[in-house]
């Protein structure tokens, strides 16, 4: 009687093959010598279902992030390679994939479903803001198309890669901010989408993160900062530093004592200001006053010549013009009253879209405020917090506070059981 390890390598091998998710495979391997087997004699399975699993022009950059994880040396010249190969030659990083350690291809997989989660809830929360907007004509059910979902995707790939590349910056301390090469093949539409992702990014992480530093007695002596967005917020960017999975293990942490302690974990890690780099034009824009309004598309091609792999849809293009086309080239990206904006995920979707719904009328309408900058109305009650908090603690206490309500403070008798 045929059994389970009688099954041919090629049919075992075809069967790995439909696994939907590169982090079954480990698993699958551990259930029987034979299956192990034929992985042994097929190893680029592995590669192949990773590219079942992420879009194929996503896969540089998944690849390019995994490198700069784990770059070494990590000085000028190789991050300089890096781009140089991501840019011109992202083949190279496709090609690499059969050459990478499965638990290497299992933690891109994990990141690509970080990014997937992150992809699929903003443009949702992005479209519901589009469709309670007054006067929105906008369905109330959103599938992305294609291309929508890979610009969403590829948004947050970049925002990692910056992280991943520049969190530890020792060696690349000379590098500026705006003239590295990291912007150099992105023109102003495709910064507005980094923007936008690193914008969202931080939303979800002041929702996650709200309940600790809000009211934790130990982090109001600390002064954490919970209202103040952008690069002024020196925690916040601590704490996005760290990437797309730390943000996302924070959304999915449940616990009170989690949250903290994954918060705390990141004081003593790098940071890099993601947003002081877009808010930081290239010096040959800063003498230029000529507004958005005075370029044609073909001069705005002249200025940023698009590349093999660059997106063609004017989508984008069209709803960056609505925005910036009063300002110059020094101000073409990242305006903070543009946040609704972002909010509204604004530079990703498609032409097809904007037109059938009839959304460059949405876009002047937007309201002045994203749910970030609405926070600044609690600045006085932060504050305020602030010196509750450190009172408690400088007399002992610690735990969790409440305006008006101290009953889940801790207090150093209660410590010591006594």
């Amino acid at each position: 009687m045929p059994t389970f390890a009688t099954i041919p390598c090629e049919i075992m091998i075809s069967v790995l093959r439909e696994l939907g998710n590169v982090r079954f495979l480990l698993p699958s391997l551990l259930t029987c010598r034979h299956v192990y087997s034929c992985f042994k004699e097929n190893p680029g399975v592995a590669a192949e279902i990773l590219q079942r699993q992420i879009p194929p022009d996503i896969i540089p950059y998944s690849v390019a992030v995994l490198e700069a994880s784990y770059l070494s040396p990590r000085n000028e010249t190789s991050v300089h390679e890096l781009l140089e190969t991501l840019y011109t030659q992202p083949s190279k990083f496709t090609e690499r994939l059969r050459t990478i350690p499965v638990p290497l291809l299992t933690r891109m997989g994990h990141i690509h479903g970080v990014i997937h989660d992150l992809t699929t809830d903003f443009a949702s929360s992005a479209w519901t803001c589009l469709h309670k907007d007054q006067g929105s004509e906008a369905a109330e059910s959103l599938v992305l198309s294609p291309s929508e979902y890979l610009r969403f995707c590829r948004a947050f790939y970049r925002v990692e890669l910056y992280f991943c590349l520049f969190r530890c910056r020792t060696s690349l301390t000379s590098i500026p901010f705006h003239e590295h090469r990291f912007f150099s093949n992105q023109p102003p539409w495709e910064k507005e989408q980094l923007a936008s992702a690193l914008d969202f990014l931080e939303l979800k992480l002041s929702r996650a993160s709200r309940d600790v530093v809000a009211h934790d007695v130990e982090f109001g002596e600390l002064k954490i900062d919970y209202i103040t967005t952008g690069m002024n917020n020196y925690m916040r960017q601590l704490w996005l530093s760290q990437g797309v999975d730390f943000i996302h293990r924070l959304m999915s942490e449940s616990s009170y004592d989690g949250k903290k302690a994954l918060l705390k974990s990141a004081f003593a890690a790098d940071r890099v200001d993601l947003y002081e780099a877009l808010m930081t034009p290239p010096e040959t824009d800063l003498n230029d006053d000529v507004p958005l309004s005075s370029y044609t598309n073909e001069d705005l091609a002249a200025l940023f010549p698009p590349t093999e792999s660059q997106d063609t849809d004017e989508g984008p293009l069209a709803g960056w013009r609505v925005a910036f086309n009063p300002w110059p080239r020094s101000a073409w990206v990242m305006l903070a009253h543009l946040s609704a904006l972002r909010e509204r995920a604004y530079v990703f979707w498609d032409l097809d879209r904007i037109e059938i719904y009839r959304m460059r009328a949405l876009f002047n309408d937007a309201p002045a405020n994203s749910e970030l900058q609405r926070a600044y109305h609690d600045l006085d009650e932060m504050r305020e917090s602030f010196e509750e908090r450190s009172r408690i603690w400088q007399k002992g206490g610690s735990g969790y506070w409440s305006k008006n309500d101290e009953s889940r403070i801790v207090w150093p008798t209660q410590q010591d059981g006594n």
